[in-house]
């Protein structure tokens, strides 16, 4: 078989080291305002998807819930100071989701079914969000079994969710079915699975948690694994050539996953513009009514994403590249559906902890 080739990873992503830790924003009295707005947006976030029991439900996906949208909300509530609100998500988290025989989550849980639960396989970003989350909570609460609960998870994600490659270090999507010998196409990984700043987070806490190889990888896809006219990655990545590219059996689309690559990458750094201005420019071609899933091959615009949420994190990206955002449009947040609502409020956790000038016209 032919050696596949390594990407071209520059000189400064070989040097990469671990930032600093994403600081803990808390509501500010004032002085953050992107910190208030994000505690603020949580409270109707909370009463819209968050049930008493503390299940964050996807009502666009017949209210089922899964490791990612617990990871979610459990971020969400340690910005807002919400303990007793991220107890209760983490609580019934680790009662309905922790059904493995390791620290990994089961990706879905859906109430229509019997089990509730039947595919036990993780999804790798929903691990790392609630590994990131309860790092978070134990700092701000000082609350030492939180720490070693998430180094728990980190360690199982190393053991179970990595996978050595010609490529480098891959942060495989689930512990099944996206390796070589589980798809025609494998090893096939999504680059949003990178939240890149919970990996530097849990690198910092953790020796033995791969974090420089593991940004180092990430990087590099966003540098090579580009496409078509507009030079976007796909949601699904396959790695089983030579040069990475889209995955098949999936759409050949930037699309609803590949939206939150540059949200996490400017959580994680500015360092990038070369990187995010791709996304930018993209999206200033976008007409106003909203962002667009893009079909690679023609960079043909095939549906419209309309949803204020999605142009937060736009408006992220902007700020993150030193240009003014529109602070209205950010600013007002109405829950409308899970996934779009969830960015909303990602994307003001960003600014509040990375780029708080942004509201204020400073820098």
């Amino acid at each position: 078989m032919m050696a596949l080739k390594k990407l071209i990873i520059p000189f400064a992503a070989m040097m990469l080291c671990l930032g600093p830790p994403v600081s803990m924003a808390q509501p500010s009295g004032g002085d953050n305002p992107a910190a208030d707005l994000a505690s603020g947006a949580w409270e109707l976030y909370r009463h819209k998807f968050v049930t008493g029991e503390g299940r964050v439900i996807d009502n666009k996906a017949g209210d089922i819930s899964h490791s990612e949208s617990q990871g979610y909300g459990m971020l969400m509530a340690v910005i807002a100071n919400d303990r007793r609100s991220f107890e209760s998500i983490w609580k019934w988290t680790r009662a309905n989701l922790m059904t493995r025989d390791d620290a990994l989550a089961s990706w879905r849980w859906d109430g229509s079914q019997k089990p509730h639960v039947k595919d036990k396989n993780n999804a790798t970003d929903g691990d790392l969000l609630i590994a990131w989350a309860l790092l978070r909570a134990s700092k701000l609460w000082g609350r030492a079994d939180y720490k070693k609960l998430a180094l728990q998870i980190a360690q199982a994600i190393t053991a179970k969710a990595t996978l050595d490659t010609a490529y480098g270090k891959m942060l495989m999507p689930g512990v099944h079915g996206f390796k070589a010998n589980d798809q025609p196409d494998g090893p096939i990984v999504n680059l949003s699975y990178w939240v890149f700043p919970a990996l530097n987070d849990l690198g910092l806490t953790s020796e033995a948690f791969p974090a420089r190889p593991l940004l180092r990888s990430g990087l590099s896809l966003m540098r090579e694994a580009r496409f078509g006219p507009a030079q976007l990655p796909p949601d699904w990545i396959s790695l089983s050539q030579r040069e990475p590219r889209p995955a098949k059996g999936y759409p050949s689309q930037f699309g609803y996953d590949a939206i939150r690559v540059p949200l996490y990458l400017a959580w994680y750094s500015a360092e990038y513009p070369e990187l995010l201005e791709v996304f930018a420019r993209q999206w200033r071609k976008t007409p106003a009514n909203g962002l667009a899933v893009v079909e690679l091959a023609t960079a043909t615009q095939t549906s419209f994403l309309t949803d204020a949420g999605y142009k937060a994190v736009a408006e992220v990206v902007e700020c993150s590249l030193g240009r003014p955002l529109n602070v209205d449009a950010i600013s007002n947040f109405t829950p409308t559906d899970y996934y779009p609502s969830t960015l909303h409020v990602l994307s003001l956790m960003v600014i509040a902890e990375r780029y708080p000038t942004c509201l204020t016209g400073s820098r």
